[in-house]
């Protein structure tokens, strides 16, 4: 099932019409959400983020469209597809009102809510990872949200399925590191952690954002910093943050290979919170 501006509609059912502007110009925005234990992990953060991309998109958001309506939307999504046991992927989109070519008729926004199931997320077994060098990631604030134009995180995600890859490096056009395909991206190196910082046009991940904010409560020192690949290569410890899978630790990258301490720490940690 998926909810389609309230109403239930089977997956299979057709929702939307030719005019759609999601489909036209990508005028859209989202949020991947855990749930998990009979709870949306982090919801405040996912809520705030995504309104906070929609005003950046100059989006109309209507007042009943508050933290708590969506929330009970989500579980009533979640409730018609009997997951509300399971462990599941939630897709929350926000997309604009059909209507104009480029400029829009209409700034009002609808939402569209899908759900999966997936498996328990176990301790990853380290993943490979290598650099995406056909395109750049823009070094702008539209692309810290989710949505913005994600074709580079999917051709990043192509080239990685073709070359026997879990996730690819992305990189701005200063040519730092920016993310991977689906993660921000954590060095460790001598015991401090370093990530790339927002302004390089990552994504604010909400897994990001809860490390930066309990790292001094873990006794961790972390710093945002403008990175180049060569350091992967001096690096003790890699590892991959999303809302889904959480910490995963990388075993390789080209020739290097890490160490799997502090980054299993971290993974324990996040999952107390």
């Amino acid at each position: 099932m998926v909810n389609y501006n309230g109403t239930l509609i089977a997956s299979s059912e057709s929702i939307f019409k030719a005019g759609n502007r999601a489909f036209l110009y990508g005028d859209q925005l989202f949020e991947t959400i855990l749930f998990r234990n009979n709870s949306l992990r982090f919801w405040e953060d996912h809520y705030f983020r995504m309104m906070g991309g929609a005003c950046l998109l100059r989006m109309e958001i209507p007042i009943h469209l508050n933290m708590d309506f969506m929330h009970q939307e989500i579980i009533n999504t979640l409730a018609s597809a009997n997951l509300s046991s399971a462990e599941a992927r939630v897709r929350l989109s926000l997309f604009r009102t059909d209507g104009g070519l480029y400029t829009p008729t209409d700034r009002s926004i609808e939402y569209l809510i899908e759900v999966e199931e997936i498996a328990p997320t176990e301790a990853s077994e380290g993943l490979v990872i290598d650099v995406f060098h056909d395109h750049l990631k823009p070094s702008q604030p539209l692309y810290n949200t989710k949505g913005a134009s994600s074709l580079v995180s999917v051709l990043s995600g192509i080239f990685a399925q073709e070359n026997q890859l879990d996730e690819a490096i992305i990189l701005n056009t200063e040519s730092y590191i920016c993310e991977t395909t689906a993660s921000n991206i954590f060095v460790v190196k001598d015991g401090i952690i370093y990530t790339s910082g927002i302004a390089s046009g990552c994504v604010d991940g909400i897994i990001r954002k809860q490390l930066i904010e309990n790292a001094s409560e873990w006794g961790i020192t972390l710093m945002e910093k403008e990175m180049k690949t060569f350091e992967l290569i001096k690096a003790d410890e890699v590892f991959l943050t999303n809302s889904i899978k959480g910490v995963q630790w990388v075993k390789s990258y080209k020739k290097k290979t890490y160490q799997n301490t502090i980054s299993d720490s971290i993974r324990r940690k996040l999952l107390a919170l």
